[in-house]
């Protein structure tokens, strides 16, 4: 299938391509000690991509955040031009209530960047986490088949799937993030257990989305690529390819 959507619609600079990002944060209780540098790093990703103006041209931003629900707190947009909103905590880990809210945003927002002519790349997503899930395997699996996956054979599902990546630290187990990277040929996931600070390790996250964002965002001058950077041992970050369980 084409990365690109609205092939048939111009306007926006000419058909311009654009390349939309969703951050998808735990604000579970777990986090309580950690909002500060959370916070932080989504400034400081901010500023890395205002400060490549051809980024913060094609990339466009979002962040929602999730606990037992889960909600858009920054619509998609150009970074450079938002607010970045001031997360703070609250209640459980409810994967199935974010993986929900990403679907229903994702075709919400393409719509709305065809009608304005642009191109659209296939979505990334970016889910932070650092726990369990508080659904059963059972449950938070089968509602990420259901929402964010597609069936090419059969047409069944998410035209507009994400690149799922997922990036846990702390007690996020890593036999789920393995399942979570979506799709196969493009889904990676990384893990950073085995760091004790939490700080460093939301650092090294946030250096990974920062790449990523940015390098994807300069491939759109070229051939519009999705970059995932690999990591260094001394980061302390391991990563992998997705899984086929579906």
């Amino acid at each position: 299938m084409s990365e690109e959507y609205g092939r048939d619609r111009v306007g926006a600079g000419e058909g311009q391509m654009v390349m939309p990002f969703y951050l998808v944060c735990d604000v579970s209780y777990s986090m309580v000690n950690d909002m500060a540098a959370l916070n932080d790093s989504l400034r400081r990703l901010k500023n890395a991509i205002i400060a490549k103006p051809m980024v913060d041209d094609v990339a466009r931003i979002s962040i929602i955040t999730f606990s037992d629900t889960a909600k858009v707190v920054m619509p998609l947009g150009h970074m450079g031009q938002q607010s970045v909103p001031t997360l703070s905590v609250e209640g459980g880990t409810d994967y199935g209530a974010a993986f929900r809210e990403l679907a229903h945003v994702i075709p919400a927002d393409a719509a709305d960047l065809k009608a304005k002519g642009y191109k659209i790349f296939r979505p990334c997503a970016f889910f932070l986490t650092d726990g369990e899930p508080q659904n059963d395997k059972n449950t938070w699996q089968q509602t990420f088949k259901d929402t964010l996956t597609f069936d090419r054979a059969t047409g069944v599902g998410l035209k507009q799937y994400p690149v799922f990546v997922p990036i846990g630290f702390r007690a996020a187990p890593e036999d789920i993030l393995r399942k979570l990277a979506y799709p196969l040929e493009r889904g990676k996931w990384y893990h950073a257990n085995s760091m004790t600070n939490v700080e460093q390790a939301l650092n090294e996250i946030m250096s990974i989305i920062m790449k990523t964002v940015v390098s994807s965002g300069l491939s759109a001058s070229i051939k519009p690529a999705l970059v995932h950077p690999t990591v260094t041992v001394s980061s302390g970050i391991t990563q992998g390819d997705a899984e086929d369980w579906i």
